[in-house]
């Protein structure tokens, strides 16, 4: 690639960033997209700059990568990212046609989500020892996917301060979500307890402050890495590790499954309509419900709140000589 192609990249970069809004991430993923294209373009002796691409050339590198083994999404991915780039241009004048325009975009694949099942969802839980300071954020973390359905950028990302804590009931917020948008999650009384004492034991022994993350990482011997933020690999490490440990077995373990978990579970409570979920899941497509949920005829018992349908989580920690006196949560 020359070095005006390259600063097109960077600018293409810029403009996704600053006036788009995305995120660096997905601006990254576009321009390694178009990157490869234009390494192709090379490869097949086709000379010039990006702006003189044609249709033709799209459709051979999209051609190209279906017989390299590219699924539909990936495709997708690919086509989405050149059309960006190429409106881009058209945005800012090099090119007078947009030679993306018309070429319609692989059926993504459309999956049903991987799942827990409650009951191995509570034997996740029994795995972490709470009364250690990193066991008690393990158990929040997983809180925050199985029973309020955040994302796993969400979760790496959540301050203190975005929590609301009026003493009975806890709102968490999260803050630029991937639509950019805001979302409050309530969380009843049981799993509040668990927020609650790691909030305060990240605010008393850190000395930490309400734009400070509350996951931070830990060395071996349970000391904190300051307030240095968990990445997504850590947080799908450890939810394979607990799974491991359960003895669950599943072809995919992701924090992202705990996600589809809580949204399958709000299908049983009372009052939860497709609408209301897709509220509390932060989805910007209702027919985003198509790759989440199993058929609602499925479900044969109806629960009044997450409290009653997870009523056996505050019984996870009793002690092994059953003293309900020793039961840290209510």
């Amino acid at each position: 690639m020359d070095i005006d192609q390259k600063e097109l990249l960077d600018k293409f970069v810029t403009h996704l960033r600053v006036l788009r809004g995305l995120k660096a991430s997905s601006a990254g993923r576009y321009r390694s997209h178009v990157a490869e294209f234009s390494a192709w373009r090379s490869g097949n002796a086709l000379e010039g700059p990006l702006s003189e691409t044609t249709r033709q050339d799209i459709e051979s590198y999209l051609s190209w990568a279906f017989y390299r083994g590219n699924g539909n999404q990936a495709r997708r991915t690919k086509i989405v990212s050149l059309q960006n780039f190429f409106r881009y241009l058209k945005y800012t004048g090099v090119i007078v046609a947009d030679p993306t325009d018309g070429i319609p975009r692989p059926r993504a694949d459309k999956t049903l989500m991987h799942t827990f099942t409650r009951e191995e969802v509570l034997r996740l839980f029994a795995q972490i020892d709470i009364s250690r300071e990193k066991g008690l954020r393990d158990a929040v973390i997983l809180i925050f996917a199985a029973f309020a359905g955040f994302r796993i950028g969400e979760i790496i990302n959540f301050d203190l301060d975005h929590i609301t804590d009026d003493s009975k009931d806890i709102d968490l917020s999260v803050f630029k979500t991937k639509r950019g948008e805001n979302r409050t999650v309530y969380l009843w009384k049981a799993p509040s307890q668990l927020v609650r004492k790691l909030l305060a034991a990240r605010l008393a022994d850190r000395d930490a402050r309400g734009g400070d993350p509350l996951f931070v990482s830990y060395h071996r011997n349970g000391i904190p890495r300051g307030n240095r933020r968990l990445t997504p690999p850590a947080l799908n490490r450890l939810l394979k590790k607990l799974a491991q440990r359960a003895g669950i077995r599943k072809p995919v373990i992701k924090m992202h499954s705990l996600r589809a978990t809580h949204a399958n579970s709000l299908q049983s409570i009372r009052g939860y309509s497709l609408t209301a979920i897709q509220s509390r899941l932060g989805w910007h497509d209702l027919s985003t419900a198509g790759r989440y949920l199993v058929d609602r005829q499925r479900i044969h018992h109806e629960y009044k709140s997450l409290h009653e349908y997870w009523i056996d989580f505050p019984k996870i920690w009793i002690t092994k000589e059953g003293d309900a006196e020793k039961q840290p949560l209510e």
